[in-house]
C-alpha cells in the first residue's frame, strides 16, 4: 500500500486544538502585539521577518503569498510598506478565528485575505510559515514531525517559487511545549521535495531559517 504523505493532514484537527485555545486565550490577553503570538520582543519579530523577506530580493513582482500561521496579520504589516506594489496578493492562514477576526478588522488593504485553516487553499510565488511549528504542547514528536512535513510538503507544492520558515534551534526534542528542530532533517526533508535549499542560521535568535526554492 503506497503510503499517503498528507495524511497526518487530516488526523490534524485533534492534534492542533489545544494550540488554537492558547492562542485564542493569548490574544484576548496581549492583544495585537509580538507577545500575543508568543515572541519575546517586537524587536525579535521584526529581525524574523527581516530574515524570511530576504527569499523575495530581486524579485520585481507584483507576486502572490500565501502566510501560514499569520496571527494577527503581522508579516503584512512588514511587508506592505516595504515591498509596495511588488507585494500582489495576500493570503493569511491561521488555525485561530480570534487571531483571524483580528487580522481583518485590523488590516484594510484589499490585496489582503484572511481566512482559518491549516493549509494554504490556492497557489501563491511565495509561502512563509513563521513560528508555526514552534508550539506543540503535549504532542510527541513521534505525532508532530509528520504533521509538519505534511504541513510543509503541501506549502511547497503551493509555492511556485519558495518556500521559507524557521523554527527553533535543537534536536528534536519537545521542552516546554515547544518543538525544537534538528535544521540538518529539515534540509534534507525539503531537498527530497526537489527543493534547492539555503539554511540561515548566522542571525541573534534561537532558531534557523530555510529558504527552499524551486
Amino acid at each position: 500500500m503506497t503510503r499517503d504523505p498528507l495524511a497526518p493532514l487530516r488526523r490534524a484537527p485533534e492534534l492542533l486544538k489545544p494550540i488554537v485555545d492558547v492562542f485564542d486565550l493569548r490574544l484576548a490577553e496581549w492583544g495585537a502585539t509580538a507577545r500575543g503570538v508568543y515572541w519575546r520582543s517586537e524587536e525579535g519579530q521584526q529581525l524574523r521577518f527581516e530574515v524570511l523577506a530576504r527569499v523575495l530580493e530581486g524579485d520585481a513582482g507584483p507576486f502572490a503569498v500565501n502566510d501560514l500561521g499569520c496571527g494577527y496579520g503581522a508579516f503584512f504589516d512588514y511587508l506592505a510598506p516595504r515591498l509596495g506594489p511588488r507585494l500582489g496578493r495576500f493570503t493569511g492562514i491561521d488555525i485561530s478565528p480570534a487571531m483571524i477576526e483580528e487580522a481583518r478588522s485590523r488590516i484594510r488593504d484589499p490585496r489582503a485575505v484572511f481566512v482559518r485553516g491549516m493549509t494554504a487553499g490556492e497557489d501563491a510565488d511565495y509561502c512563509f510559515a513563521s513560528g508555526t511549528f514552534n508550539m506543540c504542547l503535549e504532542a510527541k514528536p513521534g505525532e508532530w514531525v509528520p504533521y509538519v512535513e505534511a504541513s510543509l510538503a503541501h506549502c511547497f507544492a503551493r509555492a511556485r517559487k519558495a518556500l521559507t520558515f524557521n523554527m527553533l534551534k535543537g534536536s528534536g526534542k519537545v521542552r516546554e511545549g515547544l518543538y525544537y528542530a534538528e535544521p540538518a532533517h529539515f534540509v534534507a526533508f525539503c531537498q527530497n521535495l526537489g527543493a534547492r535549499v539555503q539554511l540561515a542560521t548566522g542571525y541573534p535568535l534561537d532558531e534557523w531559517t530555510i529558504f527552499a526554492r524551486r
